[in-house]
């Protein structure tokens, strides 16, 4: 990410929370969560003080900022699926049969 940006789970959580808080539609859908955001990005890119020609630039540096945080999340997503058979253990235990042939009641190693 850049230099003095810090995303935590807390951070964005809150941000959800307060976007929730003013439309009940973002607390069941994520992308009402992200058309705040963005109206939010456009809304603070038109006070930009600098020059016109540098705020007309800021969506599109965004924009690029956003996809790099969105694929480097993908790929640490993605870099913690991937464990190597050699890494899986499989959980040892045993299924103990109940009164229904369609149930069973699992009981780790440790509990046996």
């Amino acid at each position: 990410m850049s230099e003095g940006i810090q995303l935590n789970e807390d951070l964005i959580t809150d941000v959800i929370n307060a976007i929730g808080k003013h439309d009940r539609n973002a607390q069941e859908d994520r992308i009402v969560v992200l058309q705040y955001l963005a109206a939010i990005n456009g809304f603070l890119s038109a006070d930009y003080p600098g020059p016109a020609a540098e705020r007309e630039e800021l969506p599109a540096h965004l924009d690029e900022f956003t996809r790099h945080v969105c694929n480097e999340k993908v790929n640490a997503r993605q870099q913690q699926q991937t464990i190597s058979p050699a890494q899986a253990q499989p959980i040892k235990g045993r299924s103990i049969p109940a009164a229904d042939p369609a149930v069973g009641i699992w009981k780790p190693e440790q509990d046996i």
